[in-house]
């Protein structure tokens, strides 16, 4: 479906405006047109690229390419780290990406089936760290299976530092400060629902208190939190729209009558996140207002904004387009005044972490990117009073073309969230 859209750009606006209006619309339908363009990747090809060492990978082949499963292993940066895996079929030449080391690091075929790759990974943070290996066949440079896979490095020579107060919550009160120390729980969270205890239209059913959390919030390694949207060919959704996916998502309101976690009309929120890999992903740090009494959901109207939500058009890192945007939701699910989506195009959101903020007053939303402004977005004439409920998610679809990577999962990482208020 992909190959037949003239304009990306185009494509992209229109996804949005598509998606949107399933959110608080016609949910069900929306998710089953959705569906018609997830596609699985094949396999039966003759080459094929593993990992062996630090840790074992599954395998990449032609017709299977993108994010292969890997074991939580963490291990030891240093600056002798040894690459090594196999490959079937003729390659031409394999080289690693590590993001902060070396985008073409060269790999030494030993003619059977066996390569190595050594680098020096010294200067590398404690975290996450996204690999590609990429073995060209038919040439050099043109035509290649791609093996992306996630190590977890421990480096007790680079750490990141306690991040200071941004500057834009400046006198503002810190209102839910979580460095994913611990796993998140019902006493900070609350998990996929709306607060009105309906499902978003996404196409991932985001798993409930009631649900396997473990399946789709895990710290394999301190401080850090990681999101899995998980793709399974025999999932039942609960709510009979046909979707695959199950994936993750954290609220600050809840859905049974507690009052909201973390609630604003006027302050700020930042995430530091490392964003999913992967054709149709579509992850989100957004809110939507309370209604009356601080529950449920506002409405007739209601406002909507998104500092973030990221469309990875393509399984390449350096092709995110980040949108932001506000809209006006008036009864049934209509859409009234809007600002946006306005975009950051040709952001690699996957290599490294980044900092995603907004700051909200009376009538505009300041976007950041790394603490630089990126977007300014006008809210409604018709925002009311009422406060802000926030939302981060790792969702997918909502309008776009999704490729099923060969884990049958991809990966959101959250270093922390932070939300303060003005009120």
């Amino acid at each position: 479906m992909a190959d037949a859209v003239p304009s990306p750009s185009n494509h992209m606006e229109n996804c949005v405006q598509i998606d949107r209006r399933s959110l608080l619309g016609a949910g069900v339908a929306a998710a089953a047109t959705n569906i018609l363009s997830t596609r699985t990747a094949g396999a039966g090809s003759d080459r094929s690229i593993a990992l062996a060492s630090p840790v074992v990978t599954g395998a990449a082949t032609v017709d299977a390419q993108g994010c292969v499963a890997y074991p939580d292993t963490i291990v030891r940066a240093g600056p002798a780290f040894v690459f090594a895996g196999t490959s079937s079929g003729e390659f031409k030449n394999i080289m690693i990406s590590v993001p902060g080391v070396s985008p073409w690091g060269t790999c030494v075929q030993d003619g059977k089936g066996g390569w190595t790759c050594t680098m020096d990974l010294s200067s590398v943070r404690s975290g996450p760290l996204n690999c590609r290996v990429m073995a060209w066949y038919d040439d050099w440079i043109e035509k290649s299976v791609d093996l992306d896979f996630t190590l977890l490095i421990d480096n007790p020579g680079v750490t990141r530092a306690d991040p200071p107060v941004p500057a834009p919550a400046a006198g503002m009160t810190p209102i839910l400060i979580d460095d994913f120390d611990a796993m998140p729980d019902d006493s900070r969270w609350a998990f996929g629902e709306r607060p009105d205890g309906s499902q978003w239209g996404s196409d991932a059913h985001f798993t409930t208190k009631d649900g396997d959390l473990a399946e789709v919030f895990q710290t394999p390694m301190p401080s850090v939190l990681r999101i899995r949207a998980v793709y399974d060919p025999n999932f039942k959704d609960p709510q009979g729209w046909g979707r695959k996916w199950r994936s993750g998502m954290l609220c600050t309101a809840h859905a049974d009558g507690r009052p909201p976690v973390a609630a604003f009309r006027r302050g700020y929120v930042e995430m530091r996140a490392i964003l999913p890999l992967g054709k149709g992903m579509w992850p989100s740090m957004w809110a939507f207002q309370l209604g009356p009494n601080e529950r449920g959901m506002k409405s007739n109207p209601g406002t909507e904004i998104d500092p973030l939500e990221g469309y990875c058009q393509t399984p390449d890192p350096g092709k995110y387009a980040l949108s932001s945007g506000a809209i006006e939701w008036t009864s049934a699910g209509k859409t009234g005044e809007v600002d946006g989506p306005r975009f950051k195009k040709n952001f690699d959101a996957t290599s490294d972490w980044h900092v995603y903020g907004a700051a909200v007053d009376e009538t505009s939303m300041v976007v950041y990117v790394d603490g630089v402004v990126t977007q300014t977005i006008r809210l409604p004439k018709s925002t009311s009073a009422d406060k802000f409920f926030w939302m981060f998610d790792n969702t997918l679809g909502g309008g776009w073309p999704v490729t099923v990577p060969p884990a049958r999962y991809t990966d959101m990482w959250i270093d922390y969230i932070r939300i303060y208020s003005a009120d």
